[in-house]
């Protein structure tokens, strides 16, 4: 539904369209030299690709030493290049750096510098809040510099799907944009059927889809219509001060969408300790426990829409304690240490940090694990601090209302006093 126009709305769309014509020259300039370096810009995919680096202390088979543990790597990895050896994850010089690995393991054993879930997620949300349109795409489907409102990645298979999930459950205008064939020629092999998987599982669980463009005529990038009216009424209530600090207004939209971006991340950080407080940031044996990336932005997005945990389905590891026998290789193989083994025999699994790999299962020789559907209300997080703003702002309202009541009432007294005065006179 269309949001209703007004005067202030026609007044932005006419001095867009002045500013537009004055800025023509500038922006041609803009297109052909780069303003840091004087050099010329031109599209280079390596700009947007980085080549993974492996933490072998997080990865299943090294932990377990056994190669049936978990597989999602090697089987993702378009050119085989990744090697896991005794104690040992590498990747050889054959690496497309698609990203694929990292997108695939449950426990971020594979990692990068500049395109972690939470430096995707921020990225993605500060397009999705300035744009009326985000798109997602990769380097072989632009093909040219990106334009404001759209990132691109080495392979949108990239992103996993609790990403995914995290961002549709907060925002409702992200959309791929993949041109039809483009990843049937390309030499990701393995890329369509993982993002397809992902992002089928996260529409599921945030039950509304993912938007999808394939004609480059169809894309758009216009700014949402709050943050132009954000900047243009920044720049109306300080055009006096910019004559004298030369401060820019067209900041101020940005600044919004920074101060939502810093408000977000507060919030993680908030969740992340009220789960360590809970439940305990180690455990028994003095590990500590590794809460992933994916799935802190997973925790975020339920904490945003609670009722959405009703559709995620994961599962979590079940003991069967007649049959345990305490040899410790489940706690062994959890590399996020969800799983404790306490020295009464007691085995837990907190789900908030299980990856729900499977692996536990799989190297218990006795049978007493079992994957069962994991009760994913767990999941949700308090945000006591949100609950106690939310607790003052009603209380304020409710005080306020019961001040306009006694000020109603001894309104209502001072007219009937004159009315008595004036049947009087």
């Amino acid at each position: 539904m269309a949001e209703k126009r007004d005067l202030l709305d026609e007044i932005i769309d006419l001095q867009r369209d002045w500013t537009s014509l004055q800025e023509v020259p500038g922006e041609l300039m803009g297109k052909l030299v780069d303003d840091g370096t004087g050099e010329r810009r031109v599209f280079d995919p390596a700009d947007y690709k980085e080549k993974p680096f492996a933490n072998s202390g997080r990865c299943l088979r090294v932990a377990s030493g056994r190669s049936d543990v978990c597989s999602r790597c090697l089987d993702v990895c378009p050119t085989h290049s990744i090697t896991i050896h005794n104690k040992s994850v590498s990747l050889d010089d054959s690496c497309r750096k698609c990203g694929l690995c990292a997108a695939v393991c449950p426990t971020e054993a594979f990692s990068t510098r500049r395109h972690t879930p939470r430096q995707v997620y921020d990225q993605i949300a500060r397009i999705a809040s300035s744009y009326e349109q985000c798109y997602v795409t990769c380097t072989r489907a632009l093909k040219r510099l990106p334009h404001g409102n759209e990132v691109v990645l080495g392979c949108v298979g990239s992103i996993p799907r609790e990403l995914w999930f995290a961002l549709l459950a907060d925002y409702d205008n992200i959309s791929v944009y993949l041109p039809l064939g483009i990843c049937d020629r390309c030499r990701t092999t393995t890329g369509e059927e993982t993002y397809a998987d992902a992002i089928a599982t996260a529409e599921e669980w945030a039950d509304t889809p993912v938007g999808l463009e394939v004609e480059a005529s169809e894309l758009t990038h216009e700014f949402t219509r709050a943050y132009k009216r954000s900047q243009f009424v920044s720049g109306a209530v300080t055009s006096v001060e910019r004559l004298v600090t030369r401060a820019n207004p067209t900041l101020a939209g940005a600044k919004a969408v920074s101060k939502k971006i810093t408000d977000h991340s507060q919030r993680l950080n908030r969740l992340q300790k009220e789960l360590e407080n809970s439940v305990g940031s180690k455990t028994t044996g003095n590990h500590v426990r590794v809460l992933t990336q994916s799935r802190k932005l997973m925790l975020g997005g339920l904490q945003h829409d609670p009722s959405l945990a009703e559709l995620v389905k994961l599962e979590v590891p079940v003991c069967d304690p007649t049959r345990c026998t305490m040899c410790g290789d489940c706690a062994k193989v959890c590399t996020t240490h969800a799983l404790d083994l306490s020295r009464d025999g007691q085995v837990t699994v907190q789900a908030a940090y299980c990856s729900s790999c499977g692996a536990c299962v799989t190297v218990c020789e006795e049978g007493a694990l079992a994957m069962e559907p994991m009760n994913t209300n767990e999941l949700v997080v308090p945000d006591k601090v949100a609950e106690e703003v939310a607790r003052k702002k009603a209380q304020a309202k409710a005080k306020a209302s019961e001040y306009m009541e006694k000020g109603k009432k001894q309104l209502s007294r001072v007219a009937d006093s004159l009315e008595k005065l004036d049947d009087q006179a």
